[in-house]
């Protein structure tokens, strides 16, 4: 089917105004630095939130937002004072999945020292992502920050090899992959719009790769933007690139609205008459069958 960019847009923009609600940020974990005013608070708690962004939506929150509760209303002056609260976190705090209460004791013990030498200004590590020459570079800057922060896992562990968990939680800087939680904070940390903070100001929101969660990737193939089933990194920069002819100066502005169909509304990219008939991009997907929706007769 040829996409009809004007009929999508309009559903996308039906979608954002639906989902463009305060209520909803709960099912998201932008809920854990939307708690937060000071830039640099917003940028550690993104950053941690972000990282740990992988699996249900409830396993997530579960493990967070205990944490955030240790860390008190300011978690970046909680780490930089490195205080009773900081060593009651490291008592208390727990393994993720992958990650073992080793590799999470590991990785707030480098964010403590990060945070202690850092000059308290923000933001704290847009300048990881820039090449030397203060830019943003599709081919290396997502890996240029992988390599800064297993560089500085490393020094913590001294001697000790990274782990899998500690791997994992960072992203491994030479693989191909999507690189989808550092995209989902670069989307928190350069869009200036709801539900993002435009902390970044020296990366554009028309540079960013597009977040390829497992939600996004399932809609993409159902509203015929890609029929591939696998993605690499460079897939997400031509997600991108597609957004960009409807929204050219914001391509990630209907990402956290797409992902809403996914886990609020339980699109499982195959049709099922009560989610589907529900759905405001019926008339845009592949999966309705002919004859439910006219535009996609003929």
């Amino acid at each position: 089917m040829q996409i009809d960019f004007e009929l999508l847009h309009s559903k996308l923009e039906a979608l954002k105004n639906k989902y463009q609600n305060l209520t909803y940020l709960e099912t998201d974990p932008i809920c854990f630095p939307k708690q937060y005013k000071d830039p640099l608070d917003i940028e550690v708690v993104s950053l941690i939130s972000c990282l740990f962004a992988y699996g249900n939506v409830k396993s997530i929150q579960g493990f967070l937002r205990p944490l955030f509760t240790l860390l008190g209303p300011s978690p970046f002056q909680t780490l930089r004072e490195a205080g009773s609260n900081y060593q009651t976190l490291l008592q208390k705090m727990q393994g993720y999945r992958f990650q073992t209460k080793k590799d999470n004791q590991t990785f707030f013990q480098t964010l403590v020292r990060l945070i202690s030498e850092s000059n308290n200004k923000s933001p704290l590590w847009e300048s990881k992502f820039l090449d030397q020459a203060g830019k943003f570079q599709e081919e290396s800057s997502l890996q240029n920050f992988q390599r800064f922060w297993e560089k500085e896992l490393q020094t913590t562990l001294g001697k000790k090899p990274l782990t899998y968990g500690l791997q994992f939680l960072v992203g491994k800087s030479t693989t191909k992959s999507p690189k989808k939680r550092l995209s989902l904070f670069l989307r928190w940390m350069v869009r200036t719009s709801y539900p993002d903070f435009g902390i970044y100001q020296k990366i554009k929101p028309n540079q960013i790769p597009f977040p390829l969660d497992v939600h996004i990737q399932k809609l993409i193939q159902i509203l015929g933007i890609t029929s591939r089933k696998s993605f690499r990194s460079s897939d997400a920069y031509l997600i991108k690139d597609f957004f960009l002819k409807i929204k050219p100066d914001d391509p990630l502005l209907y990402d956290f609205y797409l992902t809403r169909v996914g886990i609020i509304e339980k699109c499982k990219a195959s049709y099922q008459k009560r989610v589907c008939e529900e759905c405001y991009l019926k008339e845009v997907c592949l999966v309705v069958p002919r004859g439910i929706e006219p535009r996609l007769q003929g």
